[in-house]
């Protein structure tokens, strides 16, 4: 049979027409990936990968850059390409939580292709010795638990550890000492986020601490497990459910949730039996990918060409522009983010600088993270009051006693006073006095509606 047949139609009930008085519904767009983020040999994969899949591509294109940087990290401190930001490092390490619109979203899909092209079955062990390719970086599977967990796979063995562990996995190949690359690949981002929330948990500052310098060295008095200059990847799934349930304000308001790209996935389309990469069309793609993983390798401090820094200065002020709420806190890394990706586009560009279509390729990937974040965490706030007062005004003015009363009396002026005073700052709601025949009488408007209520005024 040929073409393909027609979509099935499904009988729907009928639908009651909302009032007339009812407003408008604001519905969020889901974000708009684009190609700009797949240049090169990435975006032949990426392609080959969806042709026949359910994959998203932007969960695949995240999920392989992420591998990429994963395995080009030196074995030692501040060795290996890295790009200095002042006096900080920005090193090829990336975090990224794939967070699916359902538990159907075909997160997972976009494991499995990386895992093949990052395997090394079309590469002679000639070729891999010639560009001075060194074993993959280790795996996980997670989940995600303690920083002490994660600081002790990539400790410092001891003779005496790695000849035991020899002796115990002979298959295993023995890695040279100082190699401290891990790629967790974790689909259940809701177990750690759960174990955040734990008295005493120390995964939120081990994240942090390894995303910033790859140390770890807490303060603690029993046996701690102390790490320098480890390279620790993270890819974590995570559906809006799961996540509205798990994430704790306070692990966004610390920075937890900004050393991650927030990336939106769905089932891009509808394939029964989806197939298999072609062995003939996977090969030279793995090849390439190896070779330029050996070139990596060899890299140290990266600059940006001047075409490049002068986009980057351009560009730069949108980048630092702030934002408000749970969203804002989450992407308020724009600029190190965006610098890290452009350091893995252009080494998997096999390129010694960041050159300007490195960067348009990472500002095409940061805004598509960005927008994804805004559509997950743009109608939340930081503070559950802030959130609850807003969620207040929606339904129209409010005098100080009224909104007190809407809390319930139990928010004390101390409390509400410095909040309502931000979101004035904040141009969020406006403050009016309104005389009456004894003291003035306060009223809170969200701004929002002052501007409707204008725009219907401008009409009539």
């Amino acid at each position: 049979m040929s073409g393909n047949p027609p979509e099935p139609t499904f009988a729907r009930s009928p639908r009651k027409e909302p009032p007339n008085d009812c407003d408008e519904l604001d519905l969020k767009t889901w974000p708009q990936f684009s190609s700009g983020a797949c240049p090169g040999f990435l975006g032949e994969f990426v392609r080959l990968a969806t042709r026949d899949s359910e994959a998203d591509p932007a969960a695949v294109c995240i999920t392989a850059l992420i591998r990429f940087g994963a395995e080009v990290y030196g074995h030692a401190a501040n060795q290996g390409p890295h790009i200095y930001v002042g006096e900080t490092i920005h090193p090829p390490r990336l975090f990224a939580v794939i967070c699916g619109n359902s538990s159907k979203a075909r997160k997972g899909t976009s494991r499995h292709p990386v895992t093949k092209l990052f395997g090394r079955e079309h590469c002679q062990p000639a070729d891999l010795r010639a560009w001075g390719v060194p074993l993959p970086a280790k795996e996980s599977g997670g989940p995600l638990s303690t920083g002490e967990g994660l600081a002790h796979h990539v400790r410092d063995e001891s003779d005496e550890e790695r000849e035991r562990r020899q002796r115990q996995n002979p298959a295993e190949p023995l890695r040279e000492k100082g190699d401290k690359r891990l790629v967790i690949i974790d689909e259940e981002f809701a177990s750690g986020l759960a174990c955040t929330k734990r008295e005493g948990n120390t995964l939120s500052m081990g994240i942090r601490s390894f995303w910033d310098s790859g140390d770890y060295a807490p303060l603690t008095k029993n046996n701690p497990v102390v790490v320098r200059g480890a390279h620790i990847s993270i890819i974590t799934h995570i559906t809006t459910q799961e996540l509205a349930v798990c994430l704790g304000e306070v692990q966004a308001v610390n920075g937890f949730g900004n050393r991650f790209l927030w990336i939106c996935a769905r089932r891009s389309k509808l394939v029964a039996l989806p197939s298999r990469m072609p062995d003939e069309e996977i090969a030279p793609l793995q090849r390439e990918l190896w070779r330029c993983v050996g070139l990596a390798q060899q890299r140290g401090v990266m600059t940006m060409t001047p075409n490049a820094l002068e986009l980057w200065k351009n560009v730069y002020p949108e980048l630092s522009q702030e934002y408000t709420g749970l969203a804002g806190s989450i992407i308020n890394r724009a600029e190190a983010q965006t610098l890290r990706l452009a350091l893995v586009y252009a080494l998997l560009d096999a390129q010694g600088e960041i050159e300007e279509p490195h960067l348009h390729a990472a500002l095409v990937m940061w805004r598509y993270a960005q927008d994804s974040a805004l559509y997950i965490f743009g109608d939340r706030s930081v503070d559950p009051l802030e959130e609850k007062v807003l969620e207040a005004l929606k339904g129209g003015p409010l005098s100080s006693t009224e909104l007190s009363s809407v809390l319930s009396r139990h928010v004390p002026k101390t409390r509400l006073k410095p909040l309502l005073q931000q979101l004035e700052a904040q141009q969020r709601i406006s403050v009016t006095k309104e005389k009456g025949a004894g003291r003035p009488r306060i009223v809170f408007t969200l701004r929002e509606l002052c501007e409707k209520s204008e725009e219907r005024r401008d009409r009539t």
